[in-house]
């Protein structure tokens, strides 16, 4: 009977190897590719098999739960993944545990993260988030908004840009994804 830490760890090196798949496919290499996991609604303690699976880029869309887990799991080599939806109040106190920033939504919000981290003398990588499917419920900049955006964006010298984030409509099917 398998445990449920040795089916997380089966589990992780399963989707290893589908990415390691994909990859050699694609022409890349599996090391090009980030397995970020999400531990949305996953207490501290239920994300050790994940830690015991080598798997060390956690994702984290709330702020608080960040900071809780983090402080929890300090003695791991965790690289924080921030995901959701970053409020400006909440920047001083999340930026320092992010390796990487998915939901750079709006220009706002990006100089206050560069503020914060010229502070500090540190960057951040970040990414875009790009609104595709145009949900109204989802943050992010539009495509026409993104464009216009990016020579402010450049110009802050603590953020490092790496790329887009975004996704499709709630309730798209695989086309409609596609498309999106």
């Amino acid at each position: 009977m398998s445990t449920p830490k040795r089916q997380v760890i089966d589990n992780v090196n399963e989707i290893r190897q589908q990415i390691a798949e994909a990859a050699q496919r694609s022409g890349r290499t599996a090391d090009e590719v980030t397995l970020v996991a999400v531990t949305k609604y996953v207490s501290a303690e239920e994300m050790r098999p994940l830690i015991a699976a080598e798997c060390y880029d956690l994702g984290e869309s709330r702020p608080q739960q960040l900071w809780e887990k983090a402080e929890a799991l300090g003695d791991e080599p965790i690289r924080w993944h921030f995901i959701g939806h970053l409020q400006r109040n909440k920047v001083r106190r999340t930026v320092p545990l992010v390796h990487l920033l998915h939901s750079g939504d709006s220009v706002r919000l990006l100089k206050a993260v560069n503020q914060e981290l010229q502070q500090t003398g540190q960057s951040l990588r970040v990414l875009l988030e790009v609104n595709v499917s145009g949900d109204t419920e989802k943050h992010g900049f539009q495509p026409e908004q993104a464009k216009a955006a990016l020579p402010d964006l450049l110009s802050l010298e603590h953020l490092r840009l790496c790329g887009l984030m975004a996704m499709s409509a709630r309730a798209s099917d695989r086309d409609t994804a596609r498309k999106d």
